[in-house]
């Protein structure tokens, strides 16, 4: 048994075969056991009322049995390709887990705790499916890391940390330490844009390149401008780098939703490094 856990979200599909690789991949680096959840909504708790009488609560009581149906065989794939990932272990996965949850994505977000990171795969992190709500109250409600696999290796040989000296981006730093390791090439990405002049201090980027120092890590630090965008610049100084570390949702969820911001643009970027967030 391992000291750490790895929290990874499952759907039942193909789709899952990405973040269980990573999870597998990640494991020994954390020296983490993996703990899958299936989490569901319970049907009960969107389906429409349709109308009152015997006719409409028979329509709601064979929908609600339908979608229950097709959960569950979705949970039973996904367990089957967990036990296929997870069997890539030295141990077989002996000390891993799969849990199926019925519940609203705030309330299963709990298994988020005492966890070091959360592995989705990118249409979750971007907003899409039925993990979309689960996984944004992970990293947002329960400020669990979230690990997004798309490209790069693991363990990771470059990266490139978004670094503005707030308490996000030290989160996310902290939730990235595994992988600073000697030999690691570290690139610190900065940008006064945005920055207050209280902040400047802060955002400094030998602030940071001083606390990887004793980890063996000599980091280069890049300005950049982000005159077209400061998420679109930092995806474009990190497109050969294998990994993106960075804070995630200074502003509030709302108004990035309805302004757009970093974070969103980060996590709905469809190529790139992997991405390593906290909040």
């Amino acid at each position: 048994m391992n000291p750490e856990r790895i929290l990874v979200a499952l759907q039942g599909n193909e789709s899952d075969d990405t973040p269980l690789a990573a999870a597998v991949a990640l494991s020994p680096l954390i020296k983490a056991d993996l703990r899958a959840v299936f989490v569901e909504p319970d049907p009960a708790s969107y389906m429409l009322w349709t109308g009152p009488g015997a006719a409409g609560a028979s329509v709601v009581t064979s929908a609600i049995e339908t979608v229950r149906e097709e959960a569950a065989k979705a949970a039973v794939e996904a367990e089957k390709r967990f036990r296929r990932h997870v069997d890539a272990l030295p141990d077989k996965g002996a000390a891993c887990s799969f849990r199926r949850i019925t519940d609203s994505p705030a309330e299963a977000a709990q298994q988020a705790r005492l966890v070091r990171m959360l592995v989705a795969c990118p249409d979750a992190a971007a907003g899409k499916g039925q993990l979309s709500g689960f996984t944004a109250s992970c990293l947002v409600d329960e400020a669990c890391p979230l690990f997004v696999p798309r490209g790069g290796a693991i363990a990771p040989k470059t990266i490139c940390v978004a670094w503005d000296g707030s308490k996000e981006a030290s989160r996310a730093a902290f939730a990235a330490e595994a992988f600073f390791r000697r030999g690691v090439e570290v690139t610190i990405l900065h940008s006064p844009k945005n920055l207050d002049y209280n902040d400047r201090a802060a955002a400094a980027p030998n602030r940071l390149a001083n606390w990887l120092a004793p980890r063996g890590i000599k980091a280069n630090s890049v300005a950049i401008d982000g005159k077209g965008g400061l998420g679109e610049a930092l995806l474009e100084a990190a497109s050969g780098a294998d990994l993106l570390v960075a804070g995630a949702y200074g502003q509030s969820r709302l108004a990035q939703f309805i302004f757009g911001g970093v974070t969103r643009t980060l996590l709905t970027a469809t190529d790139g490094p992997s991405l390593l967030v906290a909040h």
